[in-house]
């Protein structure tokens, strides 16, 4: 295994503690010390550097389901408000038909508006039913106004307000993230760094022909052809309800899988990028949700072509809209 994405640091870091653990095993028995590099740092130092990148990539995973769950919070808010906008509005035309405010009423804003722009309508809703419940002049009403089940002005503040917060938790969960990320990509540099200083060592003591050197792990694929990269399209796909994903099948021989990677928002972004799927050969579909939880959502996405000597390719970028 050879590093190709951000998760098989881990894997390839994997092999190199297997392979050091055999060497130390091996030096411990012939009374020699067990192998380091530079600044003393041994198996046991490397072990802790790699375990603590696994524990920050399975940290991402939790604070990127905490994202989503804020993320589906905020849009169950935006819809409550929506079909409560909708209710006035049907109470206004019922109770008040004949008097200025039906003109005055505020529509429903696209629900993928900018927090600002959409919870405008609302703020303006909010304060058109409080003057109408204010208002002792109009003939035949006496408020307060009510929505379907006694709903009041006071519920609807209540539900906007709530609104703000599922819009502010959203952004705290966003800004987790992208700490987090940062803190897990400074960890890649320095644990591939010892991976390289660990070969060094390796040829160094051994040298070509000994048999801890000549099954020391690949860092890198071993050059080679790349294969070429798949065409990919995507779509939202109304039933089932999820974003579909075509490709053409590679024509490269010794094909591995299919990587299919995506990252949130309209421009695919490497870095902030997550695994959405491995694919074995001859796979040319995917339907997922991933970055596509709520309406509103967009991701993109790239497919990679991985053959068995690690070297990849990856394809245009694929960018979907949840409705």
């Amino acid at each position: 295994m050879t590093i190709s994405d951000i998760a098989s640091y881990v894997t390839t870091a994997d092999e190199f503690m297997t392979h050091w653990a055999d060497v130390d095993a091996d030096r411990v028995a012939s009374t020699l010390p067990v192998l380091v590099v530079q600044g003393g740092f041994g198996l046991t130092e490397f072990t802790v550097d790699r375990d603590a990148l696994q524990a920050a990539i399975v940290a991402l995973e939790g604070l990127g389901n905490a994202l989503d769950l804020a993320a589906s919070d905020r849009d169950s808010a935006k819809t409550n408000l929506s079909e409560r906008l909708s209710q006035f509005r049907a109470a206004v035309r019922k109770e008040l038909a004949a008097t200025r405010y039906p003109g005055t009423m505020a529509t429903i804003p696209q629900a993928t508006l900018a927090e600002s722009k959409f919870l405008r309508a609302f703020d303006d809703t909010a304060d058109l039913w409080l003057r109408i419940n204010a208002d002792t002049t109009i003939p035949g009403f006496t408020g307060p106004l009510l929505l379907r089940a006694g709903y009041t002005q006071a519920s609807f503040a209540t539900d906007l307000a709530a609104t703000r917060t599922e819009y502010q938790s959203v952004r705290a969960a966003e800004n987790d993230l992208t700490i987090a990320r940062r803190q897990r990509d400074e960890q890649l540099d320095p644990l591939k760094e010892r991976m390289f200083q660990y070969r060094a060592a390796i040829e160094l003591e051994y040298g070509p022909g000994h048999a801890f050197y000549d099954s020391l792990p690949d860092i890198t694929p071993s050059p080679g052809s790349t294969p070429d990269a798949v065409t990919l399209s995507g779509q939202w796909n109304s039933s089932p309800g999820s974003g579909l994903l075509s490709w053409n099948e590679s024509t490269s021989p010794n094909v591995d899988h299919y990587l299919v990677r995506f990252s949130p928002g309209a421009t695919y972004d490497s870095g902030s990028s997550s695994i959405s799927a491995n694919l074995p050969p001859g796979t040319t579909t995917h339907e997922t949700l991933d970055g596509l939880a709520s309406p509103g959502d967009t991701a993109s996405f790239k497919v990679f072509v991985v053959l068995t000597t690690g070297n990849q390719a990856g394809s245009n970028t694929a960018t979907i809209t949840r409705p």
